[in-house]
């Protein structure tokens, strides 16, 4: 329950609006963060009070290993538009009564210029079914969100199945974008609407985009011997023939655990890792080839996922071929 949330609307004693002065008010959001609603200890993600956004600690919410913990940063978006909910009335003597429900109105924007990209549908797709919430980071560096009642802030909470993204293409007069659209959760008390102010963020929340890690997309490309399987590591973005390769992997960076045990490959059939080499081909940027040490049965279901700080992925998932 919110700061200001009253159980009934009709109990308790109304608040005095006192005098408001001059506050400094959150500006136009920019770029939308989103992150679980409720982090690997079951709590509410929240920044508490008192603590320092610094370099150090969202380069840490960007990257936590353990995604219920971890913070997503999407390009910026255009266009925003946020209406307020509507309150459901009914005529009586030609007097609308307000009947004590609203519908919450879906919020848009669109992403274009650079960042428009199909792929980006992906991202959002991969919330639709999350329990989340998003803060934003506004023009001015603002940060902004609910209050969580303690002098910290938490996000908005997303109505469950809300998120939804739809590439439009380009037509005469207008640009490719891609439009985005969610819903509050009917839950959320606009009352506890709150943000940061940029002056008290020390490292401008203006730069944070950039310190996001790089979705990294992995395609096998062949087998061979029941010892080895080809891949490639392209980003997220990009044309059909022109995926921007990723380069430098080496073994250390293949990990099953989040960087506990490296150099390995998860057998799901198994229920075993499997150990091997990463090697990286000199004539084809981004294509790389992993090397068991041993030979795995046929039908095995394998899994190769990375853990390098700067680079998230799904890993790839592969059967392994009889040779």
């Amino acid at each position: 329950m919110g700061q200001f949330e009253i159980g009934c609307q009709c109990a308790g004693r109304p608040l005095s609006p006192g005098q408001s002065g001059c506050m400094p008010q959150a500006k136009r959001d920019k770029f939308p963060i989103f992150m679980y609603k409720y982090d690997s200890n079951g709590v509410r993600n929240t920044i508490p009070a008192g603590t320092v956004l610094n370099q150090t600690y969202i380069t840490n919410k960007l990257n936590a290993a353990n995604e219920a913990n971890r913070w997503w940063i999407f390009p910026e978006i255009f266009g925003l538009e946020e209406p307020g909910a509507e309150n459901e009335t009914e005529d009586i003597d030609n007097v609308a009564y307000p009947t004590g429900e609203e519908n919450k109105q879906p919020w848009s924007w669109f992403h274009g210029k650079k960042d428009y990209n199909p792929a980006l549908k992906a991202s959002y797709k991969s919330l639709e079914c999350e329990e989340v919430m998003v803060m934003f980071i506004t023009y001015s560096g603002q940060l902004s969100g609910l209050s969580d009642g303690n002098g910290g802030l938490t996000g908005i909470d997303i109505e469950g199945g809300s998120i939804f993204a739809t590439p439009m293409r380009a037509v005469k007069g207008t640009t490719a974008k891609l439009m985005v659209q969610i819903t509050e959760d009917s839950l959320v008390n606009p009352a506890d609407y709150d943000h940061i102010e940029a002056e008290s963020i020390a490292y401008s929340a203006l730069n944070w985009f950039d310190l996001q890690p790089i979705e990294l997309i992995l395609t096998e490309i062949s087998q061979s011997g029941q010892d080895t399987v080809v891949f490639r590591a392209n980003y997220l973005y990009g044309n059909a023939n022109f995926k921007k390769p990723y380069t430098g992997l080496v073994t250390a960076d293949v990990s099953p655990d989040n960087g506990v045990t490296t150099g390995e490959v998860y057998n799901q059939t198994d229920q075993l890792n499997a150990a091997g080499t990463l090697s990286e081909s000199g004539a084809t940027p981004g294509l790389y080839t992993w090397t068991f040490a041993g030979f795995q049965d046929a039908g095995d279901v394998c899994q190769l996922d990375l853990f390098k700080e700067g680079i998230s992925s799904r890993g790839l998932n592969f059967t392994i071929e009889t040779s």
